[in-house]
């Protein structure tokens, strides 16, 4: 399911119901129901029915006042170039108009501030063994709501060997991806390299090398872009200050197959990592990794991490059996 964090509400939807055939062909049900939760009142609302169709990997983001979800596929041959926003305010869906890239799933999709920024994925069925990031891309300002052709995103952060991960800072849209950080103020609509980066350290066997597809997690807390890059196994890190531009290593990261990744309270990050249920905190002022007990919920991947100013909620995923629906809190201090 596609989520975001309001600051209020973790709003959900999509996703699928359930596996269409026992083949292990991937296929899914898409389904087109939603729900938002609110951790202060503990409670689940269903959201109203949308204007757009059932769908699986769409994005979604939060605009400060509505969730803009964008794109996603139904199954292997129906994928989709719509979307809709929705306002949690007064329960209600509006659809976007027309973008200007093709149908797509598994893209990438930032909030820059003032327009939602999206980029990547695939426009067919199905790649094996790799992530493609097609280097089209496209950005819309629901102010105007309108969308503009935004620059295709050039190698290395574009092509179809390693995770890419895109943030942003300071209106800027960043994307960090095989040990490459990008950057660009959509106005210019330039890409270019962040420079700086330090040398990879040509005894550490987590660095990346020039084929296969090594992983990419990335976010933003405290001023600065945290990185991490390797195989599964340990993942090395770094952190760049944007104020200076400033380099520095940073401790690694145990994470097999991928994870996801956040900003948690002032000073920490924390991540779900592999096909369990581990979660680790990174002290930024320790610079040291550890881990959090188990949640009480069966392991899975690609579960939701969302800090929300109180707790921290882990949720959804794919388990043995396929989606998730349950999950749970954490409250740290």
């Amino acid at each position: 399911m596609a989520a975001v964090w309001t600051g209020r509400q973790l709003v959900v939807w999509g996703g699928g119901t359930g596996r269409v055939s026992d083949d292990d062909s991937g296929n899914w049900h898409p389904s087109a129901a939603g729900a938002a939760y609110d951790p202060s009142a503990h409670r689940w609302e269903a959201l109203p029915p949308p204007p757009i169709t059932g769908r699986l990997g769409a994005t979604a983001v939060w605009t400060g006042s509505h969730v803009i979800f964008w794109g996603g596929a139904a199954g292997h041959d129906q994928f989709f170039a719509d979307g809709a926003a929705y306002d949690p305010a007064t329960r209600r869906w509006r659809v976007l108009p027309p973008a200007p890239i093709g149908a797509r799933t598994d893209h990438e999709a930032v909030w820059t501030g003032r327009e939602m920024f999206v980029w990547g994925g695939i426009e067919r069925c199905c790649p094996i063994d790799s992530d493609l990031h097609d280097p089209a891309a496209a950005a819309y300002d629901p102010a105007t709501n309108q969308w503009r052709r935004a620059a295709d995103v050039p190698g290395p952060w574009s092509g179809d060997d390693g995770t890419a991960v895109t943030l942003a800072y300071d209106g800027r849209a960043l994307i960090w991806r095989r040990g490459h950080l990008g950057a660009t103020t959509l106005a210019a609509d330039v890409w270019g390299d962040v420079p700086g980066v330090p040398p990879p350290n040509p005894t550490d066997p987590a660095v990346p090398a020039t084929t296969g597809d090594p992983l990419a997690l990335a976010t933003v807390a405290d001023a600065e872009v945290f990185t991490w890059t390797g195989r599964s196994g340990e993942l090395h890190g770094l952190a760049w200050r944007p104020s200076d531009g400033s380099w520095r290593r940073t401790a690694k990261l145990e994470a097999q197959r991928g994870g996801t990744i956040g900003a948690g309270e002032p000073g920490h990050i924390y991540a779900a990592v592999g096909q369990s249920a581990r979660i680790l905190r990174y002290s930024i002022a320790d610079d040291r990794w550890s881990e959090l007990p188990l949640p009480p919920v069966p392991t899975r991947s690609a579960a939701i991490l969302v800090w929300t100013g109180e707790q921290l909620m882990f949720w959804g995923g794919i388990g043995d059996e396929g989606p998730e629906m349950d999950g749970a809190t954490w409250h740290c201090c």
